[in-house]
């Protein structure tokens, strides 16, 4: 039994904050495969944390404040004494002993040699590894090199609004992805592995509210089980991802992103999402059956999205 299995049931309430929130949220964190899953009261997914990189930063009287990150964008505080000793234990068991003077550099000269010799010969250990040690900075980093790349945003204000209103109502107990209309894309509704959305100005302006709205939660989902996150990463190939494993900066310029390829668990994610707002998924179901999978509806005929501001969301890209 490895120190990860040990807990692998553990759970805890902590109090979680992202930079740009005003108040911090309560949260459960949970154990996961190398990393601190932290979901929602309802056990909607938010985040994850690698184990690896997670530190301790501070206290609060007997609570442990900790952050993944060095930029500390994201910071957890737990009280629970259970939870503490686990992570502690954990991070421990994941953290090297330290090498005596004399031989240190020989051993990790060795280890590096052997650690890139393996992951030479399995790409697909390339990419998880650049996975869990990639930062939430980072990935913010990259997600707006991104955007810029994906063509000029449209700012008409009165749209502005409506898109951040058209947020609020489809994500309300989650932080809300931030979504952005380009005129650029296609007809693609994509997402950018910190979590935010790309929307084409085609498919603002051509779908229905309905259709749009579950092509947004389509794309929530699958950010939140990592897809997008992963796309970018293999993306890369296997030699430049191992680079950016070792030197910790992507390459310049990225390779272009390419539309997204959803699973069946984003799709049972979206669908479960779609269910605890009260809304038909009826049109996840037509996108599931686009791409291969057919997922159940539910026996109660439920209301379809109703957005009061879709017109001005449509003229979002008006001169």
């Amino acid at each position: 039994m490895t120190a990860i299995d040990k807990f692998i049931r553990l759970e805890a309430v902590g109090w979680w904050f992202e930079a740009g929130r005003q108040e911090a949220r309560e949260v459960i964190v949970s154990f996961g495969d190398a990393t601190l899953q932290i979901a929602s009261l309802k056990d909607v997914p938010l985040t994850h944390w690698s184990l690896l990189a997670t530190k301790r930063i501070g206290t609060r009287g007997e609570a442990m404040i900790y952050s993944a990150d060095p930029e500390q964008h994201e910071v957890l505080e737990i009280e629970d004494t259970d939870m503490i000793r686990a992570i502690s234990a954990v991070t421990s068991a994941l953290t090297p002993p330290p090498s005596k003077r004399k031989t240190r550099w020989l051993w990790r000269g060795a280890g590096l040699a052997l650690l890139l010799g393996g992951l030479s010969q399995s790409p697909p250990l390339i990419y998880s590894m650049a996975g869990l040690t990639t930062s939430p900075s980072r990935l913010a980093e990259v997600s707006e090199t991104l955007r810029d790349e994906a063509g000029p945003a449209c700012k008409d204000w009165l749209g502005l609004r409506a898109l951040e209103d058209m947020a609020a109502v489809l994500f309300p107990e989650q932080v809300p992805p931030v979504m952005t209309v380009v005129d650029g894309l296609g007809t693609a509704v994509r997402p950018l592995p910190n979590g935010d959305i790309l929307l084409a100005k085609q498919t603002v302006e051509t779908l229905t509210i309905d259709a749009l709205a579950t092509r947004i939660i389509a794309a929530w989902a699958h950010a939140q089980n990592g897809g997008a996150k992963n796309a970018l990463i293999e993306s890369l190939g296997p030699m430049a991802a191992l680079r950016y494993l070792i030197s910790g900066r992507f390459p310049s310029p990225l390779p272009p992103a390419t539309d997204t390829t959803l699973t069946a668990e984003d799709y049972l994610l979206a669908r479960d999402h779609l269910l605890t707002l009260g809304l038909s998924p009826t049109n996840l179901q037509t996108l599931a059956s686009a791409h291969g999978f057919g997922l159940p509806l539910p026996r109660t005929t439920l209301p379809e999205f109703a957005f009061s501001e879709y017109e001005a969301l449509q003229g979002i890209c008006a001169d």
